[in-house]
């Protein structure tokens, strides 16, 4: 199945990035990269890159192992047999964030647009229809309480201020837009949709040159994105850069961006940096040598001196064992799923009163943390005392981790466990006087969604990343986005809802 020279490492099943027949692939490691080869009878030759250091991606499959327990089985073959049908594509988790289209109108035309927006048919859900949508997340027996707007640029939907009202009054506690930001460079605008109870923006921020607005989005932007970043500086609400990176185009912005992002840490909270994938609408050079995760990582301590490769680096899978753990300390019933541990990679900064980072990783020992979490007791029916008798004592185990000699100044253990957890209720963490109640911290982190040559149905069972569709299901966003690309027929539904609607006034009137 793979050449001599070559190390298998795993087998999963996967689709013919030609065909889209549903095969078994082969993952393995050669020269210290790592490659998927789909075993397609028609397509035998096809291979990628899908990460570029095999050490650092062994180490990912040990935290799958920890986080879940049957990936410690050795790679064998999957069975593929028939033709796949929707159920194939769904999670086993329910979403952590669900991702709500509403509208697919743009002013952009960006070449790596993987929503393919072009200029044909045009829709706008109803209010009504947003509505349900919304509730059926609720009503979901773990409910999903955060909320991703998204499109098309969603900001031009004519309703969006009363859409993300609508969400705040139904009760989900974090709603954000993911917008090319260009209606937020009107004050008014940020004004109004802040009162409405909008969160946070997803920002698309590729970098701090012009030339690189010209290749990835075919205009000049740099100016207005600044401008975008000043205007939300001036309201509550904060932002979460969203780079897509092209090995061709923007590697060298990544420190910049960092840079960028820590002028203006009070409001920018995070770096969401996404590889750009071979799906929907991608015309860009040569992408052979593909940017993923394991480059970033090195290509982020190279541009910045701030981390080390890999020790510096976790898969945001830790970040639901973190919320596992604080729910646990305050004996809540309700547990985060898990993504898989190739899906995305991270590192947290403390920023200190000087506005200096500090990564989270030298001075808290992350890996003893994680350990420590999964020996937590599970939660008992027992009395008041006695939880407080339970929760000092997991408390105690936990301080080991936090090493104050290295800690920054003015940073204590209590404060940082007060952080997270008032990082996982956004509301509570980014409302006013935030910063009084813990740190100002930054994530730096890449979110590596799957196309055709890195397609992976075990990785796709355990998304946390899913869209709500008009029929109130939940869909994987890589499922959504490539491979089957259910993108289309959901948005094919909506313009015949559209057409539904528009006929049913015309009779009216």
């Amino acid at each position: 199945m793979h050449p001599d020279s070559s190390t298998l490492l795993d087998q999963v099943r996967s689709l013919c990035p030609t065909c889209g027949e549903n095969v078994n692939a082969v993952i393995f490691e050669r020269d210290g990269k790592v490659y998927q080869r789909p075993d397609c009878s028609r397509h035998p030759d096809l291979q990628a890159l899908i990460f570029s250091d095999a050490a650092f991606y062994r180490k990912l499959d040990q935290w799958n192992q920890r986080i879940f327990p049957s990936s410690a089985e050795a790679p064998k073959s999957v069975s593929c047999e028939g033709t796949q049908g929707q159920g194939d594509f769904l999670s086993v988790n329910g979403p952590t964030l669900a991702v709500m289209d509403i509208t697919n109108r743009c002013n952009y035309k960006c070449p790596v647009c993987f929503a393919e927006v072009n200029e044909g048919d045009q829709y706008s859900l109803d209010l009504e229809q947003i509505s349900k949508m919304l509730q059926s997340l609720l009503d979901r027996p773990t409910p999903c309480r955060n909320i991703q707007f998204s499109g098309g640029e969603p900001t031009l939907h004519p309703q969006f201020p009363e859409i993300v009202r609508k969400a705040r009054d139904l009760g989900f506690k974090h709603i954000q837009v993911a917008t090319n930001g260009s209606r937020f460079a009107d004050y008014d605008y940020v004004r109004l949709c802040e009162d409405a109870g909008l969160h946070t923006l997803y920002l698309q921020f590729d970098g701090m040159s012009d030339d690189v607005y010209l290749k990835l989005r075919g205009q000049r932007l740099l100016d207005k994105k600044i401008k975008i970043v000043e205007n939300i500086a001036k309201s509550n609400m904060r932002i979460v850069l969203v780079p897509v990176i092209a090995s061709s185009v923007n590697v060298d912005q990544i420190g910049p961006i960092f840079r960028f992002a820590l002028q203006h840490s009070k409001h920018i909270t995070g770096i969401s940096i996404q590889p750009a994938a071979l799906v929907g609408r991608i015309d860009l050079p040569d992408q052979t040598e593909s940017f993923n995760l394991a480059t970033m990582a090195t290509e982020f301590g190279a541009q910045t001196g701030l981390t080390r490769f890999p020790d510096d680096w976790f898969p945001l899978n830790a970040v639901s064992t973190i919320t596992r753990a604080m729910g646990r300390l305050r004996h809540d019933q309700e547990t985060n799923p898990c993504c898989d541990a190739h899906c995305s990679l991270g590192t947290f900064f403390y920023v200190d009163d000087d506005n200096k980072p500090h990564c989270l990783t030298h001075f808290f020992d992350l890996d003893r943390f994680f350990r420590g979490i999964h020996d937590l007791p599970a939660r008992e029916t027992q009395g008041v005392l006695r939880q407080q008798v339970s929760r000092l004592q997991e408390l105690r185990r936990f301080v080991k981790c936090f090493d104050r000699k290295k800690a920054p100044r003015e940073l204590t253990f209590q404060r940082l466990l007060r952080s997270l957890d008032n990082w996982e209720d956004k509301s509570v963490g980014r409302g006013p006087g935030w910063f009084r109640r813990g740190f100002n911290g930054m994530f730096v982190a890449g979110m590596h969604f799957m196309d055709s040559r890195s397609y992976n149905f075990r990785r796709l069972r355990r998304c946390i990343i899913q869209y709500v569709t008009t029929d109130n299901e939940v869909l994987p966003f890589c499922c959504y986005n490539a491979g089957p690309r259910f993108r289309v027929e959901e948005e094919t539904t909506r313009l015949q809802m559209r057409d539904r609607l528009a006929g049913s006034l015309a009779t009216q009137a």
